[in-house]
C-alpha cells in the first residue's frame, strides 16, 4: 500500500520511504455459503488503499464451539468460491496453509516466550493464523480482516489510510479502526459494558479492548509489546499444554487485550461519520436470507435507526430491499 503524503511546506517532496501495508483477510470452511457477499466489499474497500490482499485458509478442520455449532463444508467448495471471485475480477491472493509444528512453536516462543503447540483457541479461532500475519513480510502495517465484517466508506474517502497517517503523527495508537456500528446523533457507541472515552483534539475514541474480527496495526508497535503471557480457559491448561501440546487457550484477542491494557498504547475509532463497520454475529437461516441485501444497504450508507451506534449486526431489525 502506498499513502499519500502531502509535500512538505515550500513545495519539495517527502524523501522518506513511504509506510507499506499487508492485508489478510480470514476464511474458513463455515464461511462459504456467503462470503460472494461479503468479500467485493472487502476488496472494493483495500483497493481504495492500494492494497491486494491475502485470503488466508487455514485447511484443518475446525474444532471447538466455532468447528461444532458452524455448519463446515469441505475445503475445495470453499476454494471454488474464492476461485470464481477471482475469475470475476477481484484482485487478492489465496493464502492456503496448515500450521506447520515447527513454525507454530518457534512463532509461539516469539510471541508468548515460550514454545507452545497450540495452533486454535478452544473455541476454535485461529491462534497461529493470527501470529502468522506479524512474520509473512516486513511491512509497516498490517490490515486484518473477518471475511464477515461489513463496512461502510464515503465515496473518495478510505479510513485505512486515515488510519496510517493517525498512527503516523501519534506514538501512542497501537491500532486504528473506524466507528463501530452506524453513527448516533450525539455522536456516542453503544459499546455495553466497554469502557471508552473520546479524545475530540484527534478525532478519535480511545479504548483498553482489542478485537480480532478487524484492525489496521502499526506492526512494530506490535512487536514491541511481546511476549505476551498467553491465557487459558482454567488453571490446568498450561499444565496440559506442558504435557500434550492440547491445552484450551483463551482467544488470542484476549491475550493482546491485556498487554493493551498493561501498555501505554491505545486502540482508536475513528469518529468521523465517513466510516463505519458492523459484525454479523449469527449464521442462522435469517442471517442467509437477509446478507445479500444488507451488504447493499451497508454499501450505500443505509441502516436502520435501531442499528446506529451498535457494532454487532442487529440481524430482526434489518428488512430485505
Amino acid at each position: 500500500m502506498v499513502l499519500e503524503r502531502s509535500l512538505r511546506e515550500g513545495g519539495s517532496a517527502i524523501d522518506d520511504p513511504l509506510p507499506s501495508l499487508s492485508s489478510f483477510i480470514f476464511t474458513a470452511r463455515s464461511d462459504a455459503s456467503f462470503i460472494a457477499h461479503t468479500l467485493p466489499g472487502l476488496f472494493q474497500m483495500l483497493r481504495k488503499a492500494n492494497s491486494t490482499p491475502h485470503v488466508v485458509v487455514d485447511a484443518t478442520m475446525p474444532g471447538g464451539v466455532l468447528g461444532k455449532t458452524l455448519s463446515q463444508t469441505q475445503l475445495p467448495r470453499l476454494l471454488d468460491k474464492l476461485n470464481s471471485l477471482q475469475e470475476e475480477g477481484h484482485r487478492f491472493e489465496i493464502d492456503q496453509f496448515s500450521p506447520d509444528p515447527k513454525e507454530v512453536q518457534k512463532l509461539s516462543r516469539i510471541h508468548f516466550g515460550a514454545p507452545h503447540r497450540e495452533t486454535h483457541c478452544f473455541r476454535g479461532y485461529p491462534i497461529h493464523g493470527s501470529i502468522r500475519q506479524f512474520h509473512q513480510k516486513e511491512s509497516d502495517y498490517v490490515l486484518h480482516l473477518d471475511c464477515d465484517m461489513l463496512f461502510y466508506e464515503e465515496k473518495g474517502f478510505s479510513w485505512i489510510n486515515e488510519g496510517v497517517k493517525m498512527m503516523e503523527e501519534n506514538e501512542d495508537i497501537l491500532c486504528v479502526l473506524p466507528r463501530g456500528g452506524p453513527p448516533t446523533s450525539d455522536g456516542n457507541l453503544n459499546q455495553g459494558t466497554t469502557h471508552y472515552k473520546k479524545d475530540d483534539s484527534r478525532g478519535v475514541y480511545l479504548f483498553k479492548n482489542f478485537t480480532s474480527r478487524h484492525y489496521l496495526v502499526h506492526r512494530k508497535r506490535f512487536l514491541g509489546l511481546l511476549p505476551i503471557k498467553p491465557t487459558w480457559l482454567s488453571w490446568r491448561e498450561p499444565i496440559k499444554s506442558r504435557l500434550f501440546g492440547n491445552g484450551k487457550m483463551l482467544c488470542w484477542e484476549t491475550t493482546v487485550e491485556k498487554a493493551l491494557e498493561q501498555s501505554s498504547l491505545w486502540r482508536a475509532d475513528l469518529m468521523t461519520d465517513k466510516a463505519w463497520s458492523l459484525h454479523p454475529g449469527e449464521r442462522s437461516i435469517e442471517f442467509h436470507e437477509k446478507i445479500p441485501s444488507i451488504t447493499k444497504q451497508v454499501g450505500q450508507g443505509h441502516f436502520p435507526a435501531a442499528q446506529a451506534g451498535h457494532f454487532d449486526l442487529r440481524l430482526g431489525d434489518w428488512e430485505v430491499n
